[in-house]
């Protein structure tokens, strides 16, 4: 597939995505970017290396966009943690970044890794719960 229709055909499953399925992606996208800049970072690519890592700390940004402000506000456990890892993979790829410092990037990509398990984990019990209420089956959990 040309780079124009693989551009396209990811453009599309982003429309047609539910939420759950975009943090999911966001996530996918994070830890390429994040082991895309450990290579250039090896390879002494500085400006592709801080391309890259910027890329992810956008995404990162999104995802902590994306927590429910109302949930937050209420204390939510949940939300707040959420909240409280954002910022510090953000903080600790801005350092990974000034420091050129493969070892903050290798952390977050361990920490997005086991975030992005277990939202597959959602997002694939949802699925599995919306087949099963469109056969009449209830499925709780």
């Amino acid at each position: 597939m040309n780079r124009n229709g693989y551009r396209q055909y990811n453009q599309v499953q982003i429309r047609t995505a539910n939420k759950g399925k975009l943090i999911v992606m966001l996530y996918q996208g994070a830890i390429r970017f994040m082991k895309k800049a450990l290579i250039l970072l090896e390879q002494r690519d500085m400006e592709g290396k801080g391309h890259n890592l910027i890329k992810a700390q956008d995404i990162i940004l999104e995802l902590l966009y994306a927590l429910d402000q109302e949930m937050l506000d209420k204390g939510n456990e949940l939300a707040l943690n959420l909240q409280r890892l954002y910022l510090y993979a953000y903080r600790r790829l801005v350092r990974a970044n000034i420091d050129m410092d493969p070892a903050p990037v290798k952390e977050v990509i361990e920490l997005m890794a086991n975030l992005l398990e277990a939202w597959e984990k959602v997002v694939g019990g949802q699925g599995e719960r919306e087949e099963a209420a469109s056969r009449g089956v209830a499925i709780t959990g």
